[in-house]
């Protein structure tokens, strides 16, 4: 019922916290590790764990989301939802809940739970909130999603965003009025410092793009200008 993606690059330990996570949980998914060439062992490890592993591919690559695309040409069951080596499972009780809260609502296109961050050793609660037509930057992690594959196959991400495309994708789909259902539930704890932590007005500079091509209200222009004026001096 669910294909779970990861993705990999020079991640070795991050990758087997990741993969011992999912394996964890003792539930039949379609398992597929998309590896961007790792040079630091991490190619080793997959090997090893090659039986629990249902597709892989390995090959250089050009950014994440084109790695994600790569995963998701390649799965087929019903949902699909995306760990980054270094993200975990909740606990290992939280496939076997999601599935029963899938089949209880099929009519949906996406299921958005919560997610934690983890930074160093300090957990705390993602924040969260419900797409809206005024809505200028991301308001949930993928990590928390579980989104129908035929969607991601119609959609994928778009390539030309190295940072925020996963927002571009669900603001599609809002605009799109596809069913969003938000559950009380977390699916994940997400290590911090990834490539958006580190990139923040990089970041709000492909929101802004966003925003423009898809929604040209003045109202959430001028958001997205102010978000990213009151970002310019703060620390990530």
């Amino acid at each position: 019922m669910i294909s779970i993606i990861i993705v990999s690059l020079n991640t070795k330990n991050d990758f087997l916290n990741t993969i011992n996570s999912v394996i964890s949980q003792n539930e039949k998914i379609e398992l597929i590790v998309i590896d961007g060439k790792s040079v630091d062992g991490t190619l080793d490890e997959i090997k090893k764990y090659n039986k629990f592993l249902d597709k892989i591919i390995i090959e250089k690559d050009d950014g994440i989301y084109s790695a994600m695309n790569k995963g998701i040409s390649l799965a087929t069951q019903k949902w699909i939802y995306f760990l980054n080596s270094g993200d975990v499972f909740y606990n290992n009780q939280t496939l076997k809940n999601i599935t029963q809260i899938l089949n209880k609502n099929e009519n949906f296109d996406v299921i958005v739970g919560n997610s934690i961050v983890k930074k160093k050793n300090h957990l705390s609660k993602s924040p969260r909130k419900k797409l809206n037509n005024n809505t200028v930057n991301s308001c949930f992690s993928h990590q928390s999603t579980f989104t129908k594959t035929e969607l991601l196959k119609k959609y994928s991400f778009n390539t030309k965003y190295k940072f925020a495309s996963d927002f571009d994708f669900f603001l599609k789909l809002f605009n799109s009025k596809k069913k969003f259902l938000y559950i009380d539930e977390f699916i994940s704890i997400n290590k911090s410092e990834g490539i958006s932590d580190i990139n923040r007005l990089e970041v709000y500079s492909e929101f802004k793009k966003i925003i423009f091509l898809q929604n040209k209200n003045l109202f959430n222009m001028i958001k997205i200008n102010l978000l990213i004026f009151f970002n310019l001096d703060k620390k990530v």
